[in-house]
């Protein structure tokens, strides 16, 4: 071996700063304060000062759920400030900085709720906020720099979806539209309170039929979406398969947060599942087709559902489901997840004319 040999020094990983996840961070600040103290209805001649709930005696009725989504709520804020703090601030001194953010941000809101009419401040809910935003955070610090500094998901972003934000925005909004119920697994962008669907229709419907169909219009049409919407090289299938199960777990939670730990997967009727399983065959059968016959599937899926959705009777176990929902259970957060099933299908389509528009222009 040559004496002039020498050995390849190892590359550190630039510590860089991550953009995207500071203006997650003051995203998700908003989304907290808006949950919390809306509707802004304040009424400061209640006769208690806004440190009171500081001192106050625990209440004497805590339920699991309320500790538990007190401190899920703040999970994903602590898992947020770490990111958006690197590389200036690192390890234990991140974790340090999301506690006294976190705790001065739900101590503020629980102060504004003295003037909530519809509100109880505790110290109980300061707490558990607490203990999530340090739970969050612990995860967080344990995470490689590539990730913290952002490095590796923005290389990925730009590997599978190019320089459109569409597809990734789409993606990561899916499942949360998912939450609140709607008259099929899946299926979304439904105005059955509008449309007198009721008189249009005077025969009886297979409803099972019905379910099967809207949940495997409404699973093509927002695979081939989110797909259309990838480059050439995107694990489309693994993604989109990644995405299924996301979206399953998440609704599994919200529902037994909602209904009941026994009823977790309520929802997933014997039609939905055969909906879902059938669907996916057909969508990943499909991604091998000309992108032209995607747009074309795409759309056909998206009338069809929406004509299901809207223009059929409405399932009974539907409508038993909206009645037993619990909306003063994340009252505000379920208010905007039935907007988000609303817009998403919106947004997928205006993705999809964005697309066609874009490949008649090449």
């Amino acid at each position: 071996m040559s004496g002039n040999f020498q050995r390849p020094q190892r590359l550190n990983w630039p510590d860089l700063p991550m953009p995207t996840a500071r203006m997650a961070c003051f995203s998700y600040i908003l989304l907290i304060i808006y949950a919390s103290i809306y509707p802004f209805n304040f009424n400061v001649s209640v006769g208690a000062t806004y440190l009171d709930w500081i001192l106050a005696p625990i209440p004497q009725y805590i339920t699991s759920f309320d500790v538990f989504t007190n401190i899920l709520g703040y999970l994903p804020l602590g898992f947020l400030i770490v990111f958006a703090v690197y590389p200036r601030l690192k390890s234990y001194r991140a974790l340090l900085l999301s506690i006294i953010i976190g705790a001065l941000l739900s101590a503020s809101l629980e102060s504004l709720q003295t003037w909530l009419v519809t509100r109880i401040p505790s110290n109980v809910d300061w707490w558990a906020n607490i203990a999530g935003v340090a739970i969050g955070a612990l995860i967080a610090i344990t995470f490689d720099p590539t990730w913290l500094s952002g490095s590796v998901f923005q290389r990925k972003r730009i590997e599978w979806f190019g320089v459109r934000s569409s597809g990734i925005l789409l993606l990561m909004a899916f499942p949360w539209a998912q939450i609140y119920p709607q008259t099929a697994w899946l299926a979304m962008g439904g105005l059955a309170t509008t449309w007198p669907n009721s008189i249009l229709w005077t025969s009886t419907f297979n409803f099972a039929t019905i379910e099967i169909a809207t949940t495997m219009l409404a699973w093509i049409f927002a695979g081939i979406t989110i797909a259309l919407t990838m480059r050439k090289g995107a694990p489309r299938l693994a993604l989109l398969f990644l995405l299924l199960i996301t979206t399953i777990i998440l609704k599994a939670l919200f529902s037994g947060m909602q209904f009941g730990a026994d009823k977790s997967f309520a929802w997933l009727t014997p039609p939905a599942l055969w909906g879902m399983i059938f669907s996916t065959i057909l969508l990943f059968g499909a991604l091998q087709l000309n992108r032209a016959y995607l747009y074309l599937i795409g759309i056909c899926a998206l009338l069809g559902m929406l004509f299901l959705v809207n223009f059929l009777p409405q399932n009974p176990y539907y409508l038993v489901t909206i009645q037993e929902w619990r909306q003063g259970r994340l009252l505000h957060f379920n208010h905007l997840m039935s907007w988000l099933a609303w817009i998403w299908p919106v947004a997928a389509c205006l993705s999809l004319i964005k697309g066609l528009k874009l490949k008649s222009s090449i």
